[in-house]
């Protein structure tokens, strides 16, 4: 490792000599069960949000918003013990998250059997770089599905599959410290703070952050990881706030490839489980990100405001592997030839927008008018170099081949710029029972790609008008049904093309039903999403180096969420989706039109159960226990190989007395067997589920 463990130790120290600068105080109380308030623009009451921001960029009521929206409330993150984005979205239906010990250096999560992507308070986060599973900086998450362009532009365009909003902490009008330490399975130790001051003249500040070191099932890897956050805010309080929030995260590992699908789920041998492919005295890997983010608010008066964001970030990846290229054997029965490969990249990222908002009426119509523009740009180079090391027995590994760095620039180099920019006008007008939504964006798109040492240039310029519209109409006081259309607009990274590329085109339809009385609530919702000009190889290109965007995809399906609370002692959380995702025209040379896209499960559901007997000072005792489960996925685009179904429950529990809790959360509770698809630089990857895991935590609130 070539960052100290003593790095972070010194910024939890640094934390404890901030804290004794707090006034003597009651510990800071929450009440259990009837939690109700307004977070940063959204409403939350428990396991139930009633309100959000990620779907129309204005504090609607989710009722009110003809689009599937979900909610991870800060309530679900502590109770269920949460401590990767993987678990939390699994609260979400038709979510498949990244696959545990993947590198962030390679975005995979899954909405509606299409890719996701990651925003950080409404930016996009385009790579998700440096410690992605860090929690003590995250408030919620919001998750708003399929192509999102009208609101959401940046990275290469507008999101496929959908967006996962991670809505920071901010700074607070009240003083506390909270300090926690968590230990468990895999000499897995987390130390954690969040620190709030009040500051004079109307400032406020925040910092959290945290530090973690952990084993793994698999041999040989080692992770250490850290993140801190800090923030300001000037004018709170006042018509004008200024928030200054950094960001600064690391991850390092040995970098993990999986398992090849012969062997683990195809095959008449199985290899072990805990195997890590690769010389076991190999480099750690490492990704790095340090961000920059500047919010100005403005409010005209009682009914115009204005936001602007600026966000400035650097990221830094580095992949270090010994890998095969070969989901089967490819040098003796149970043998794989093995490559040393090496992975050097960095970006830089600019994003800058503002909206303008207003609510007004005019006959008995009740409106709120967004109009804004954004333009992001991304700078990202990135090599690989690549050379054959050797052969070994995966089976019965003898000495591995030892990792030298590669000469051999191999698969892909170059230096690309990525250019998205956007004028948007969004209309929501309420008489009645009725909610109406429409808005348009003028979208403009700019690709260039260059390759020095392939000698080629690829790039892509376009303007397109997409559209968003939708309606709610209020069956009853506790009922309303929706309907809405939208159409998303992006590039593909990291493809040379034999002709001009043109850029993807997504498209969305959804009807659905949502449902809230006060004590049970969520919603049904059936989907249709089309997806064209994806790339392709070129099957004119002897060397298969080269794409077409000529693809087409189609996903479809039903998605259940729901939440019941009755102000009681029980708590449930349940979904299900149903997912028909498929190609609609033949790959040449490869799947033909029908195969399901790999990675995923046609069925998907969660449910969890919490009991709650915590009094209103937040004194006394919670326990929960709940399963995961999902059906077979295909592992690569042919549909050759794919895992198996399975089901994995998890539990907690927690006491609290006084400012401090003591909780133990379970993984895995029946350490049940399980495969993953891993979906990564290669297809026919399999990663062994997280065997059982008890994680101990302890914190301090003062």
């Amino acid at each position: 490792m070539t960052f100290p463990a003593s790095r972070a130790w010194l910024l939890l120290s640094a934390a404890c000599l901030i804290a004794p600068a707090a006034k003597a105080r009651e510990p800071i109380l929450l009440d259990p069960i009837t939690l109700y308030a307004s977070r940063n623009g959204a409403v939350i009451d428990g396991y139930r949000a009633t309100a959000a921001t990620s779907a129309t960029r204005t504090e609607t009521p989710l009722r009110q918003v003809p689009q599937s929206v979900q909610v991870i409330t800060p309530r679900i993150l502590q109770d269920q013990g949460v401590t990767t984005m993987q678990e939390a979205l699994r609260n979400v239906s038709g979510a498949q998250g990244n696959v545990p010990l993947q590198t962030p250096a390679f975005e995979s999560t899954i909405l509606r059997g299409f890719p996701a992507q990651f925003f950080r308070d409404g930016i996009s986060n385009y790579i998700n770089t440096g410690d992605a599973d860090a929690l003590a900086g995250v408030e919620r998450i919001e998750v708003l599905k399929g192509p999102n362009a009208i609101l959401y532009g940046g990275g290469v365009g507008a999101p496929l599959g959908g967006i996962v909003n991670i809505v920071t902490r901010k700074p607070e009008d009240r003083d506390f410290t909270t300090l926690g330490l968590t230990y468990g399975t895999n000499n897995t130790v987390e130390p954690s703070f969040d620190i709030n001051r009040t500051l004079p003249g109307n400032v406020l500040f925040r910092v959290n952050g945290s530090y973690a070191r952990s084993d793994a099932d698999v041999d040989v890897i080692e992770t250490e990881r850290y993140s801190l956050s800090p923030s300001l805010t000037f004018g709170h309080g006042t018509d004008t706030r200024l928030t200054i929030e950094g960001h600064l995260s690391r991850w390092e590992a040995q970098e993990y490839q999986g398992l090849p699908a012969v062997g683990t789920v195809a095959g008449d041998f199985r290899l072990d489980r805990d195997l890590y492919i690769g010389d076991p005295d190999i480099p750690a890997s490492h990704t790095r990100t340090r961000k920059l983010t500047v919010t100005l608010d403005h409010d005209f008066d009682g009914a115009w405001s204005n936001r602007t964001q600026f966000r400035h970030g650097r990221n830094d990846v580095e992949q270090i592997t010994q890998i095969t290229l070969s989901a089967a054997p490819d040098a003796g029965p149970t043998t794989w030839n093995l490559f040393n490969s090496y992975v050097p990249g960095k970006q830089t990222e600019y994003s800058l927008n503002t909206s303008f908002q207003g609510r007004f009426a005019t006959r008995g119509w009740d409106h709120t008018l967004l109009f804004g523009a954004d333009v992001s740009r991304i700078e990202d180079y990135s090599l690989m170099y690549m050379d054959f090391a050797g052969t070994n027995d995966l089976l019965n590994p003898g000495a591995w081949p030892e990792w030298t760095m590669p000469s051999t620039l191999a698969m892909g180099e170059g230096d690309g710029r990525y250019t998205t920019a956007g004028a948007f006008v969004q209309a929501q007008s309420t008489y009645g029972r009725l909610h109406l939504l429409g808005g348009l964006r003028l979208a403009y798109l700019k690709t260039d790609y260059d390759s020095e040492g392939y000698g080629r240039r690829d790039t892509l310029d376009k303007t397109r008008l997409l559209p968003r519209i939708g309606a709610v109409y209020d069956l009853d006081d506790r009922m309303s049904a929706f309907a809405s259309y939208s159409e998303g607009l992006s590039a593909n990274a990291f493809y040379f093309y034999s002709s001009m590329p043109k850029p993807e085109h997504s498209k969305q339809a959804e009807i659905g039903v949502k449902y809230d009385d006060g004590a049970l609530s969520g919603s049904i919702a059936a989907f249709r999403i089309e997806r064209s000009n994806v790339p392709v190889t070129d099957p004119t290109d002897p060397t298969f180096l080269t794409s077409i965007t000529e693809g087409q995809q189609r996903a479809q399906g039903i998605e259940l969420d729901g939440v019941w609370q009755t102000g009681g002692a029980w708590r449930v959380l349940a979904n299900y989706a149903y997912t028909d995702a498929e190609l609609t025209r033949d790959i040449p040379m490869g799947a033909v039109a029908g195969s399901d896209l790999p990675g995923v499960p046609r069925h998907s559901a969660s449910l969890w159960i919490d009991h709650d007997r915590r009094d209103k000072a937040g004194d006394g005792w919670r326990a929960g226990a709940g399963i995961h489960a999902a059906s077979p996925s295909w592992v690569e685009q042919s549909n050759t190989y794919r895992t198996a179904g399975y089901g994995v429950v998890n539990a907690s529990a927690s006491y609290t007395s006084g400012g401090t809790s003591v909780s133990i959360a379970v993984k895995n509770l029946l350490d049940q067997d399980h495969d993953l698809p891993f979906w990564k630089m290669m297809e026919g990857r399999v990663a062994p589920g997280p065997e059982r895991q008890v994680l101990l935590n302890v914190s301090r609130t003062f």
